[in-house]
């Protein structure tokens, strides 16, 4: 699959659904006017104007600053959803997953 995000875009795969911090549970809140949250997203592919970030990386990213899921197929396939993410909505970056979300993986 050769998608290349235009400039200034970042292509990501978001957490979505229930998220629980040890024993408390964090319901879906997507999409309601209650209870929103910043998400973690794993990095799939960055513009070659943003040198600040890389594929693989963990972004935590401002609520509501992504698209609707995209969804593409891959080589084998299969179906791919990713999301594009506004690089001003990015709050930090991390090399390593952070606790309590699920790992992702990404097509080549």
């Amino acid at each position: 699959m050769n998608l290349r995000p235009l400039p200034k875009n970042i292509f990501a795969v978001l957490e979505m659904g229930e998220r629980r911090v040890g024993s408390i549970v964090l319901r879906d809140d997507n999409s309601k006017d209650h209870g929103i949250r910043a998400r973690w997203a794993k990095v799939w592919r960055v513009a070659e104007d943003i040198d600040w970030l890389e594929s693989g990386q963990w972004i935590l990213v401002e609520h509501g600053r992504w698209t609707m899921t995209i969804t593409v197929k891959d080589s084998q396939g299969n179906d791919f959803k990713f999301h594009k993410i506004d690089p001003n909505g990015v709050m930090c970056i991390s090399d390593e997953q952070p606790e309590d979300v699920a790992d992702v993986d990404l097509p080549k």
